[in-house]
């Protein structure tokens, strides 16, 4: 076995207590470091112990009381130096962190006066201004009077111990006019109980000797952070002004064991007085020496525990322990942390802070929606199950169900006028689907009698179900305002009174003219568009419907594929939402078009179905007319009419009557053709091309050539991060590098 020399324990200890400086310099705001804090009263001695066991001294000139906490930390040098910087809160602004660390003053030895002006500079600095007034005492002359920033002081040299101590604001309990107030008495408390309660610091609590220990409000404060106060070390200072014999008798006891309930117990070291400032601290030190060799206090010497020697040895070797008892946890702890940190960074997906980077972000949006189009055209409602498993997204099925009801609705209530039999037959089931109709305006179910009798129907129940917001696979109409000017879900359905022989008879009537037994192509015209009066509300009210499905599965697939709120806003807002209501826009126009077509012009059809439906009607006419003078043959299986009958039949029938029989025959065929082929041209142009597979479709606007053709500016406005956004990754970044940095340095410890 190969021994172990003092040195080298000592060197290691030294390179342990150097990496955790560096790891409290990267990450000391965010993680607890083991560590020394010395807490007390203002007035108790604390600077005077540090000086001690550090070797620094506080420039007189600076120090009315310290007004923030103070790192010092001792490293053995070739070289004797003292280096101030300033620690950034965490809380702090970035701008104010990076001025902060800009922070920097050093010098080769301990002079006062240049100390005391570093000191003023670094409490302007962090935001507190110390002058002197006409009886040369140190006032503030700004607020805040405090500050949560922490003063490192690095103190290097060949006698140097290496160790680490921070020193906290005194607590006072007064306020001190044009000095302090309470709000700096309450930040002060949260200040040193918020260093007390790390669980990996030691409590050095300075206690003046002078008065009993167990009364005092610092050890109150520890008890409540420290339970067992197994992490608190008591330090009594001020023997020297400890004149009495039963306070001198409690110190003693207090040291040696007696009345202590610190596992770590009680240290006592006298402290320099006003008139030792001259005096070296190894001249300190000496009289310290000969004070605890006097009586009462000799009977200490054999502890251990008096003098600032002891203290330093004993703060050094706890903090020693300390930090290699909680090495395990402490590296286990900031790899938690960082990978707690990647995944937030991560979550935050790539950076957008270039041109590059932002149409990167929005092509990789953009491909994911494409592809869910491509999925809601094509019915594949199996890959994205998420967006599809709401009924109103599967747009395809959507679609063609709506379509086919279309088709139903205008063979149903297309025709204004119906025959004498249709018409009484029909007219109590359009009364009743006119009761379950409601107006897309309005919250009351109704019908209104309107002029000539005729009765005003508004939306078909068919299609009022798809978009009152009731089932799974309805739109809410209140969702889309942006389309208000273009949605036509208003409109009146018309359903004549009279049957349409009636309304024939009235028309030829009023507007016969001398040709025999004939009459004018623009009669036919008008009667056609009469008879398909109702074609334009419930066209119109399809593509609405129609435009409706497309508008809510854009808007729902965009947000799918875009998780970034923000982005989605300004993508929907700001680039596509013009296009869109001008691509909805196009196809109501092209179905207003197709009214126009098949309503404006002259009837006219190419279709054979045409002259076959004209001859199927003459011939059901003639079958009616000959039924009453039909004869059935004995067996039953034939039915005659005589010859004779037959003449009467054909003969009997006035001009006019005729006329209006070919008339109604001609409308009737050729509305049936219309009909048909309007309700597929709608579909096929207004529907399918126009808003669905179309090249210029609502679903093709949002598209690679449309991201490629964006400008810079239009680029850092879609996907450009938002100054919050960009501070929140910044700093991120940097509790990564500092992390990533720390656990190297936890690596590398033994």
């Amino acid at each position: 076995m190969v021994a172990t020399s003092g040195a080298e324990i000592a060197s290691g200890n030294v390179a342990t207590l150097t990496k955790v400086d560096k790891l409290r310099e990267l990450i000391g705001t965010r993680i607890s470091l083991p560590q020394i804090v010395a807490v007390g009263d203002q007035s108790a001695g604390k600077s005077s112990v540090l000086e001690g066991i550090t070797g620094f001294a506080f420039p007189r000139g600076a120090e009315l009381c310290t007004r923030y906490a103070t790192q010092i930390t001792c490293c053995r040098q070739p070289e004797q130096s003292v280096t101030v910087s300033i620690i950034p809160h965490q809380d702090a602004t970035d701008v104010e962190k990076n001025r902060l660390k800009q922070f920097r003053e050093a010098l080769t030895d301990m002079d006062d006066e240049k100390l005391a002006a570093i000191f003023t500079k670094a409490n302007a600095a962090m935001g507190i201004q110390i002058s002197s007034d006409e009886n040369n005492e140190t006032v503030t002359t700004a607020f805040p009077a405090f500050s949560e920033h922490i003063l490192k002081i690095e103190i290097c040299g060949p006698g140097q111990e290496h160790f680490t101590v921070i020193d906290v604001p005194g607590i006072f309990r007064r306020e001190t006019a044009g000095l302090t107030t309470e709000r700096d008495i309450n930040l002060v408390r949260k200040m040193v109980k918020k260093f007390m309660s790390n669980e990996r610091t030691i409590i050095l609590a300075i206690i003046p000797s002078n008065v009993d220990a167990a009364t005092q409000e610092i050890l109150k404060l520890a008890k409540e952070v420290d339970p067992t106060m197994t992490r608190t070390m008591g330090v009594l200072t001020k023997p020297d002004l400890n004149i009495e014999r039963a306070t001198q008798k409690i110190a003693i006891d207090h040291v040696t064991g007696k009345r202590s309930d610190l596992k770590m117990g009680y240290y006592i070291v006298k402290n320099r007085g006003s008139d030792d400032d001259k005096k070296s601290l190894k001249e300190g030190q000496r009289d310290e020496a000969q004070f605890f060799a006097q009586e009462p206090w000799s009977i200490l010497q054999s502890t251990g525990r008096a003098g600032t020697s002891a203290l330093k040895i004993q703060v050094r070797k706890v903090l020693s322990n300390l930090i290699k008892s909680e090495f395990p946890k402490l590296k286990q702890e900031v790899s938690s942390e960082l990978e707690h940190l990647h995944k937030r960074r991560d979550a935050m997906g790539v950076s957008r802070n270039n041109p590059q980077a932002q149409r990167a972000l929005l092509s990789t949006i953009c491909t994911r929606f494409q592809s869910s189009v491509r999925d809601g055209l094509d019915a594949n409602y199996m890959t994205n199950k998420s967006l599809f498993s709401h009924d109103s997204l599967r747009l395809i099925t959507r679609v063609l169900e709506l379509s086919e009801i279309y088709s139903e609705i205008m063979t149903k209530q297309g025709r204004t006028r119906r025959s004498e039999n249709e018409l009484e037959n029909d007219k109590s089931e359009l009364i009743a689907d006119a009761e379950s109709c409601i107006d897309a305006n309005s919250k009351d179910d109704s019908i209104t009698s309107g002029v000539d009798n005729d009765i005003r129907l508004v939306i078909p129940h068919a299609f009022k179900q798809h978009i009152d917001g009731k089932s799974s696979k309805a739109v809410n109409l209140n969702d889309f305002p942006e389309l208000d000017s273009i949605l036509k879900l208003d409109d009146s359905l018309h359903v004549g009174d009279e049957d349409i022989m009636t309304y024939i008879r009235s028309m030829y009537n009023q507007s016969r003219s001398a040709d025999l037994a004939s009459f004018g192509g623009w009669l036919l015209a008008s009667l056609f568009k009469e008879q398909s009066k109702n074609w334009e509300p419930l066209t119109l009210q399809y593509v609405s419907i129609a435009i409706c499905f497309v508008h809510h599965f854009m808007k729902e697939a965009l947000h799918d594929a875009c998780l970034d709120k923000a982005i989605f806003e300004t993508l929907w807002n700001d680039l596509l939402i013009e296009g869109l209501q001008s691509a909805y826009a196009r196809a109501m126009n092209h179905a207003k078009f197709l009214l126009q077509v098949d309503q404006g012009g002259r009837p006219y059809t190419l279709n054979h179905y045409f002259n076959d439906n004209l001859q199927k009607a003459h011939s059901q006419r003639l079958t009616a007319k000959t039924k009453g003078s039909q004869v059935t043959s004995k067996d039953g299986n034939q039915a005659f009419i005589s010859v004779e009958k037959l003449k009467n039949i054909v003969i009997n029938k006035a001009n006019s009557e005729h006329a209006c029989e070919h008339i109604h025959d001609v409308l009737q065929s050729y509305y049936k053709v219309a009909m048909k082929r309007f309700v597929d041209n709608v579909f096929q142009q207004a529907v399918d091309h126009f808003l669905l597979i179309g090249d210029e479709s609502p679903l093709k606007i949002f598209t690679p050539e449309l991201i490629m053709s964006l400008d810079d500016e239009q680029l850092e406005m879609i996907a450009g991060e938002d100054i919050s956004v960009k501070a929140q990754r910044d700093k991120l970044d940097a509790d990564i590098a500092d992390f990533k940095a720390a656990l190297n340095v936890l690596r590398g410890m033994k």
